[in-house]
């Protein structure tokens, strides 16, 4: 494996179980060039290997950030132990992304739950740099409880730019206004053209599968249903 050595800036809770890894890139310019959606290797402190997702957007040079879920027992938690200065090794990009061009002049529907906001935030944040180059954006995300939304500062921001929907789908004592169940539950409601979406998706497998079949009965095409592995 090609590691490239990468110092962390900063790691930083942004739920219960959602951590933000913020790391310097290579002092060699371009060899963590990325496209938005794809992933990379980390050699964790406790010697394993995990794949994460990059969260901030290709554009941005200056760091490179990952929301990564902090589960017992996971590679990815011998990761909550690290600080600033510390060195990670990390592998290269890879992974199929989500193609720029293939959203181009199309509404784009991002549809995660969990960690799977990684990939779509950097697509995301990637699109309003250029959001001219594209038609109506919409995100649908999904969390277990109001406390489990991370980059709530993104999300105030995207209300303002796109449309913006989140399902939560165990409210509990939690106050919660919005819409209660899966995004599964809520996307069969949405208003969507379906032969000019493109949809960029990123979850469980098994919500990835549920999601891909609920848009193709709502008549989005094979070829306009992303995934980013």
């Amino acid at each position: 494996m090609d590691w490239l050595s990468m110092e962390v800036v900063s790691l930083s809770r942004e739920t219960p179980s959602l951590m933000n890894l913020k790391i310097t890139p290579p002092v060699e310019e371009g060899r963590f060039d990325f496209q938005a959606g794809q992933f990379a290797k980390i050699l964790c402190p406790d010697g394993r290997e995990s794949y994460f997702a990059m969260a901030s957007e290709p554009e941005e040079k200056r760091f490179i950030e990952f929301l990564i879920e902090d589960k017992p027992k996971s590679p990815a938690h011998s990761l909550s132990r690290l600080k600033s200065g510390d060195l990670l090794k990390i592998s290269p990009p890879f992974g199929a992304g989500y193609p720029m061009e293939r959203l181009k002049s199309k509404d784009v529907l991002l549809i995660g739950m969990g960690s799977g906001l990684s990939p779509l935030r950097s697509l995301l944040k990637s699109m309003l740099r250029r959001d001219q180059q594209f038609g109506k954006v919409m995100l649908l995300y999904g969390a277990r409880t109001p406390h489990d939304i991370p980059y709530r500062g993104d999300f105030e921001l995207w209300a303002k730019k796109i449309n913006v929907e989140i399902a939560i789908s165990q409210p509990g004592s939690h106050p919660w206004e919005g819409f209660i169940g899966r995004v599964t539950h809520r996307l069969p409601n949405l208003a969507i053209a379906g032969d000019k979406i493109a949809a960029c998706i990123c979850g469980t497998k098994a919500m990835e599968d549920e999601v891909r079949n609920l848009l193709e009965r709502m008549g989005v095409s094979k070829d306009n249903i992303l995934l980013n592995h």
